[in-house]
């Protein structure tokens, strides 16, 4: 058997993507890692709720966005405060999808997806 820790994203400018979480999804750091060898600044968010955490990775020799592929993967977080966070992201101008049920989706901004779910569908 397994168990799910983490998922990682490449950002890359580390402190607007970290701004970006706390923000808009109150995701805050739950530790940092430096890995010089491999040119990598890491920052694991968590929810404070769960163990779960989101990894975010920086290249530090890349200046280039990075080009997601057409099967962009997507990440799915449940708010607890759904319609609260919904009108707090409709008001951000961060929606660009919705779903009947009201599930809806956001972009980070490196373009990465994320789609908020309510607690229970």
């Amino acid at each position: 058997m397994v168990t799910m820790n983490h998922v990682c994203i490449h950002v890359l400018d580390l402190s607007r993507s970290l701004t970006f979480y706390q923000n808009a999804l109150g995701l805050t750091p739950q530790r940092e890692m430096s890995m010089p060898d491999r040119g990598w600044e890491l920052v694991f968010l968590g929810d404070g709720a769960t163990d779960y955490q989101l990894e975010l990775c920086r290249e530090t020799r890349r200046t280039q966005p990075f080009v997601l592929g057409d099967d962009t993967p997507h990440v799915a977080l449940v708010a607890q405060d759904f319609d609260a966070l919904k009108a707090q992201h409709r008001e951000m101008g961060l929606i660009f999808d919705e779903l009947p049920g009201g599930i809806y989706f956001i972009r980070d901004p490196d373009g990465h997806i994320l789609e908020i779910l309510p607690p229970r569908l």
